[in-house]
């Protein structure tokens, strides 16, 4: 996985530790200045763009982008 500076991942509202934080797969890029929140799910091999809100499941192999995050590719 690499995180690039500035990017925020984090928690939201209470309940258990698997439903309210992100799960990150394998070979992993988030961006500069992206933001991850909640309880979703990044799939393998995904490259999430410079400055994107994430608060949606992610699938695999796909580059996503903007605010909110949405798939490209």
């Amino acid at each position: 996985m690499s995180v690039y500076q500035g990017v925020t991942i984090g928690n939201k509202g209470n309940g258990s530790r698997s439903e309210i934080t992100p799960t990150i797969g394998d070979n992993v890029s988030i961006c500069a200045n992206a933001t991850v929140i909640g309880g979703i799910k990044i799939g393998n091999n995904v490259v999430i763009g410079a400055g994107s809100v994430v608060v949606k499941n992610i699938s695999d192999g796909v580059k996503a982008y903007g605010n909110p995050c949405r798939v490209v590719e």
